[in-house]
């Protein structure tokens, strides 16, 4: 039996086969699409596609995905996916809103309800705890939030509005971050956010579910770091 092709983009590069199973990064990520749409909105075929589309345009590229493919991962036919969704471009923005509003929701909810003290730490153990949790979705979502992607694929304005989502996220934590870094330190509020923030960020790369590390050791290690760098004790 002769091998399948092996298939690549224009520049060379190795595009994973069409499946059934939704994997990324050779992960099946079933799990992750079904908790994250399930939030989005009780789980309803939309959210499911967005939550899809994020791995697959974060996998093979926006130019390299064509919307078989996505179908195929969901259980639609082709033809009945533009029902829901008009065209490409339009589902690449609204699965970027989708990853961002679940990111950000998971970690805001009811946050001002807890003590300005304790508020800071809260946000890191539910930041890294959702990185850990969803490590695919966040690896994914990584790359669709990159600048260089949004200048590529996404209209002026709509990169613009994403971006001052990220900045309002990093604003709230650099609010947080002065009760402990003065402006004047030798380390700046601003950087030491986010260095914060970029542990937080690391923890859907270097977490092994597989691993030795329960998902409590690891969270505890992150906030040890992390009040070691505001100089509080552990």
């Amino acid at each position: 039996m002769s091998e399948p092709k092996i298939r690549r983009t224009r520049n060379g590069a190795r595009l994973p086969a069409d499946q059934a199973t939704p994997r990324y990064l050779g992960e099946n990520i079933e799990k992750d699409l079904r908790e994250v749409s399930e939030r989005a909105d009780g789980g309803t075929m939309q959210s499911r596609i967005l939550v899809a589309a994020i791995a697959l345009f974060a996998e093979r590229g926006y130019e390299n995905l064509n919307m078989r493919t996505l179908a195929g991962w969901v259980g639609l036919k082709a033809p009945t996916l533009y029902n829901y969704y008009a065209s490409k471009e339009q589902l690449l923005v609204e699965a970027i809103e989708l990853g961002m509003t679940d990111f950000f929701s998971y970690i805001l909810e009811g946050i001002d309800e807890v003590p300005r003290e304790e508020r800071l730490f809260e946000i890191v153990r539910r930041h890294a705890g959702y990185k850990m949790r969803h490590r695919l979705i966040a690896r994914a979502n990584d790359r669709l939030i990159d600048p260089q992607f949004a200048r590529m694929f996404l209209p002026e304005d709509t990169a613009r509005h994403f971006s001052g989502r990220m900045a309002g996220y990093r604003h709230t934590v650099q609010d947080l971050v002065r009760d402990y870094v003065a402006d004047d330190a030798p380390v700046s509020p601003k950087v030491v956010t986010l260095a914060l923030l970029s542990q937080c960020d690391r923890m859907a790369y270097w977490y092994n579910p597989k691993g030795q590390m329960t998902p409590d050791q690891a969270l505890e290690q992150v906030s040890i770091l992390i009040r070691r760098m505001l100089g509080t004790a552990a």
